[in-house]
């Protein structure tokens, strides 16, 4: 049985290449894990991470003057769930972003919604005061418009 020696160089030669494909490869993270269900791949712990992100960020959020009501409390933490699992679901952000990008749309979207919602308030308001309305009158003032011309 023969050994055969290899300088160093040719080691090198050899390997480097490989080292460097190696190194370039992708590597399993958590963030890989994907749900098939109607049609739609759910990455399913980055939507977890979301989830967590804005349900967390719920105690620091400024508080209200008043405060607003526990329904009114869901309803805005449910839409901001919703903005944020969808986000996620269609650009596939990595976990560290989807997370940190959940706790600002938790933190600052209750008064984004907030202001949106008074903000539409306030055009529907506008718009219909805009909006000409009929004059109701009784019988009698049509009788007397009528003798009077």
């Amino acid at each position: 049985m023969s050994s055969v020696s290899l300088s160093p160089a040719t080691f090198y030669a050899a390997w480097t290449p490989s080292l460097m494909f190696a190194s370039g490869s992708d590597r399993a993270s958590p963030s890989d894990i994907v749900i098939t269900g109607g049609g739609i791949d759910w990455p399913v712990v980055t939507l977890a991470i979301a989830a967590i992100g804005v349900l967390a960020a719920r105690p620091l959020s400024p508080k209200r003057n008043p405060p607003l009501p526990l329904w009114k409390n869901a309803l805005v933490t449910l839409i901001m769930l919703v903005v944020a699992l969808l986000w996620v679901v269609d650009t596939r952000p990595g976990l560290l972003f989807a997370f940190v990008v959940s706790i600002g749309l938790g933190f600052s979207g209750y008064t984004l919604i907030e202001l949106m919602g008074e903000q539409i308030s306030d055009y529907l308001r506008r718009l219909f005061a805009a909006l000409p309305m009929p004059k109701l009158g009784s019988a009698t003032t049509k009788s007397t418009d009528e003798e009077q011309a």
